[in-house]
């Protein structure tokens, strides 16, 4: 074998062997943990009465709570990615929601949200959630509309 030959073959050689402990010793990627942020309306005159709540659509519990600060501003930190959330506005003195925004997905290239405004005058997107899964069902069951 020439020189050239076995500089090469140990160069070969050396970079397989290199490159082995870094495969067999990979752990999983740690998943990274998301941030939903934003504000309340205008809408919302006393901040002090009202949370926020995320919840997840997957299993419809909320995930966490969080007050408004005096700006009516919230955040959400350390958020599992992949899920779907709604973000609610929720009144203390009834327990109430009041409105919704979203769902909002984070992923591993959008890890935050942070320009959510949560505004009272347009229509909450549970309902549109509501219709969208009515609709479903419909077309799942074969329901036929009377004009069809």
């Amino acid at each position: 074998m020439s020189m050239k030959g076995s500089v090469a073959l140990a160069l070969v050689a050396a970079l397989t062997v290199g490159s082995v402990p870094a495969v067999v010793n990979a752990s999983p990627q740690v998943q990274a943990n998301g941030i939903i942020s934003g504000k309340a309306s205008d809408e919302v005159k006393q901040p002090s009465d009202f949370k926020v709540q995320l919840r997840d659509i997957g299993t419809g519990q909320i995930t966490a709570t969080s007050a408004l600060d005096a700006q009516a501003r919230f955040a959400f930190n350390n958020l599992a990615l992949s899920q779907r959330y709604l973000v609610e506005l929720v009144k203390l003195s009834n327990n109430k929601i009041v409105c919704t925004e979203g769902p909002y997905v984070l992923t591993s290239t959008m890890i935050t949200k942070t320009d959510v405004n949560i505004n009272c005058g347009t229509n909450p997107a549970a309902w549109w959630l509501l219709a969208a899964g009515g609709a479903a069902a419909a077309i799942a069951l074969g329901v036929r509309s009377p004009n069809g």
